[in-house]
C-alpha cells in the first residue's frame, strides 16, 4: 500500500435498475474501455474526463467524491452514424471516501440517458404516393429524414423490415417534444401535414403511419418500446456489459465481496 495521502479507486459500472423485459443487449470490453469517466469533489471538477481504460486511478484522499461515467458525450450522442446519433450510456455514483492507503470499491450504475424515434410506414405509402413520401425534423442545424430507403416497412398489419432509429438528447426531466412533418406526392395527391411526439428517455417512440385514401388523411399510431431491455449493466467475468430498462442514472450501486469476478480499473493495464 501507498504510503503518502492517496487511496486507490477500483471502479465498476453495474446495473441501474431491474428489468422490464427479457431480450439481452451487450456492449462489448472494447466499447467499455471507452466509457467516458469524471471524477468530482463536491461540486469540484476534481479530474477532468478522460477514457476507462486511461483514467488515474489514485485519489488524495478526503470525502464528497462522485464520478460520471458516459458511453459519449451528448454531442456525439446526436451526431454519429451520419447524423442519426445513438444510445447513450450515462450514471452517476453514490458520494464516497477516499482512505490513504486503502481501496475504495464504487459502483456507477448506468441506464440510457437518451430516448429513440422510429419511423413505419404502412404498404398503402408506396401505393398512393409513387413519386415521394418523407417525416422530417429540423431543430438546432440538424435535420432527420425518414424516407422509403430510412424508414421501416409494415405490410398486412405486421413489419416487415426495420429503419434507422434518430437518437434525441433529452433536455431536463424524463420528456421532451419534438415537432415533425409529414410530406408525400404520387398520382396527383399531396399531402403535408405536421405534428409534435413526445420522446421520454430510456425508450423509442415509434410513429406508424398509414394512409387514408379519400380523405388525404393519416392514421398515426405512437407505441413505445424499451430502449434496451435486460436485467442488469455491468462489465461481467466474460467482459460484456449488459442493460436494463431504467431511465434514471442516480441508482444506487451494489455492495462489493472480494472475488466477486467483475472487472475492474485494475484490469485496464494501469499504472499506480
Amino acid at each position: 500500500m501507498p504510503t503518502d495521502n492517496t487511496g486507490t479507486l477500483e471502479l465498476r459500472l453495474e446495473n441501474g435498475s431491474s428489468a422490464t423485459r427479457a431480450t439481452t443487449t451487450v456492449i462489448s470490453k472494447e466499447e467499455a474501455d471507452n466509457f467516458l469517466i469524471t471524477i468530482y469533489k463536491g461540486t469540484d471538477l476534481y479530474r477532468e474526463t478522460a477514457k476507462l481504460k486511461d483514467i488515474d486511478k489514485r485519489l488524495s484522499a478526503g470525502y464528497g467524491y462522485t464520478v460520471k461515467a458516459e458511453s459519449c458525450s451528448e454531442t456525439v450522442a446526436e451526431s454519429s452514424n451520419g447524423g442519426w446519433g445513438q444510445r447513450r450510456y450515462a450514471g452517476l455514483s453514490q458520494p464516497f471516501a477516499i482512505k490513504a492507503g486503502e481501496i475504495t470499491k464504487v459502483g456507477v450504475a448506468c441506464t440510457v440517458a437518451n430516448a429513440g424515434w422510429e419511423i413505419i410506414f404502412d404498404e398503402s405509402f408506396p401505393l398512393h404516393f409513387t413519386d415521394s413520401y418523407i417525416v422530417k425534423h429540423e431543430s438546432n442545424g440538424r435535420e432527420i429524414v425518414f424516407d422509403k430507403n430510412t424508414g421501416g416497412r409494415r405490410e398486412n398489419g405486421e413489419i416487415v423490415s426495420d429503419g434507422n432509429v434518430a437518437y434525441f438528447n433529452i433536455a431536463s426531466g424524463a420528456k421532451q417534444s419534438i415537432t415533425y412533418t409529414i410530406e408525400a406526392f404520387g398520382e396527383g395527391k399531396r399531402l403535408l401535414k405536421q405534428g409534435t411526439l413526445t420522446l421520454t428517455k430510456g425508450k423509442i417512440s415509434r410513429l406508424s403511419l398509414a394512409f387514408i385514401p379519400g380523405t388525404l388523411d393519416l392514421d398515426i399510431i405512437v407505441d413505445q418500446e424499451d430502449i434496451f431491455i435486460n436485467d442488469k449493466i455491468e462489465i461481467t467475468s466474460d467482459d460484456v456489459i449488459q442493460d436494463d430498462g431504467s431511465a434514471d442514472i442516480n441508482g444506487e450501486h451494489d455492495n462489493f465481496e472480494e472475488g466477486d469476478g467483475n472487472v475492474d480499473i485494475s484490469d485496464y493495464g494501469q499504472s499506480n
